[in-house]
């Protein structure tokens, strides 16, 4: 693509869905609301409707399109490969172009990610336990990696752990690892959270890739994927991360991009048009890298953005688990239903969020593994959240999928 987005709602996009509710057995918000505004196919009927001039935009609507977790689990499952992502972005630009009522909140979320990696967002990470005692109140706990932090935004009131910045942000920025026997070249995409608070799993993916045989880059100056931004309908703010970010990457020759968030992936192999891979994908196909466990259980969260916006088979993580000596792998029975983080959503859908974790928990403390994983740490940030306010905290450990299997990784055969 370019550097322009067609922000047009068309008419040949609104009326793509033939309604037959197949959307509404894996939508996650519907799950939990159970009416058909809170339905994919009661978003397109609306998104329709006012395409159609049958009825107008009013904030009303532009609320029942903002509650939508864009988990796109609905484009996952649709028979007529209904385009929702398509739909609802525009629908989202199109509600703040003529309503001219933007949230605050969300706004200071999506431009604050826009800045990641410059030198005030390096130079404020520095500051962020003190931050965020200007929204809230932040309290010590006794899980080593997280705080929990009483926020204030009125949006409403809330607990959440957070993850502590890590100890030196953007730290993985410009760094190269070239093994013996070179492969191949990858370009890894760290994104904002590892940048941020999950440095070690970046490290981690470094030498996991490493082991694999594969040259490692990281991009000295990259911003956000731009994915939270397009999903939201901030489109101008998409386009300049965009341009940002296709400059920084064009910079380097690689075979893939690799990424440890799903998320990230998506955009990178949607919007930009790069060859992108997970890191899972890769030792899967490399095969050789062995580990080893220490008779735990295991199970694992699979994150939306994996199967639907990187198109990459569940398959890929069973055999990665599966391959773990002396370990068992359980899967529970909801394992691909969304967590409820979703970003901002968890932010302003609290209540929604809330109960798609409590039951994320529930699935994960019924298949009885000391160990919940996942492949985005956007997941892993709110499952650790989960696990501490309503689950077994103190017997499962949450961890990213990288983190787990660096720790168990075993010499060559």
């Amino acid at each position: 693509m370019d550097n322009k987005i067609d922000v047009q709602l068309s008419v040949e996009l609104a009326h793509q869905c033939v309604k037959c509710s197949a959307c509404r057995s894996v939508c996650p918000t519907y799950s939990v609301v159970k009416e058909e505004r809170s339905s994919p196919r009661g978003r397109l009927a609306l998104a329709e409707a006012v395409i159609d001039g049958i009825m107008p935009l009013t904030e009303d609507i532009a609320r029942q399109w903002n509650e939508c977790a864009m988990c796109r689990r609905c484009e996952w499952i649709c028979p007529n490969e209904v385009e929702y992502k398509e739909i609802m972005f525009r629908a989202r630009y199109k509600a703040d172009e003529k309503l001219k009522k933007k949230d605050i909140v969300k706004s200071a979320v999506y431009n604050g990610l826009a800045v990641m990696g410059n030198f005030v967002s390096k130079t404020a990470m520095k500051f962020a336990p003190s931050l965020m005692k200007t929204y809230g109140k932040l309290f010590k706990t006794d899980v080593p990696e997280y705080n929990a932090v009483f926020l204030n935004t009125g949006i409403p009131k809330f607990t959440k752990l957070i993850p502590k910045p890590t100890a030196k942000p953007f730290a993985l920025r410009g760094k190269k690892a070239t093994p013996q026997n070179k492969k191949g070249t990858l370009l890894f995409f760290t994104g904002c959270m590892i940048d941020a608070f999950y440095g070690k799993t970046g490290e981690n993916v470094i030498k996991l890739m490493e082991k694999a045989g594969y040259e490692v880059i990281v991009p000295e100056n990259i911003r956000c994927c731009g994915a939270p931004q397009l999903y939201g309908g901030y489109v101008e703010l998409f386009e300049k991360l965009y341009k940002h970010n296709k400059k920084e990457i064009d910079r380097y020759q690689f075979d893939y991009i690799v990424v440890a968030c799903p998320t990230c992936g998506g955009a990178l192999k949607e919007e930009y048009g790069y060859p992108v891979k997970d890191f899972a994908e890769i030792l899967r196909e490399e095969g050789y890298v062995t580990f080893k466990g220490n008779g735990e259980k295991v199970t694992f969260h699979f994150p939306c953005h994996s199967y639907t916006a990187m198109k990459l088979s569940p398959e890929v993580y069973r055999d990665v688990l599966n391959s773990v000596n002396n370990a068992e792998y359980r899967e529970g029975n909801e394992a691909m239903m969304c967590c409820g983080f979703a970003g901002y959503f968890s932010v302003s859908n609290y209540e929604v969020a809330t109960e798609l974790q409590k039951r994320k928990i529930k699935d994960i403390e019924s298949t009885e593994a000391t160990y919940v994983l996942s492949d985005c740490p956007g997941c892993v940030f709110n499952l650790a959240d989960g696990m501490y306010k309503h689950g077994n905290y103190k017997e499962i450990k949450v961890q990213h999928l990288a983190d787990y299997l660096a720790d168990r990784m075993e010499d060559e055969k």
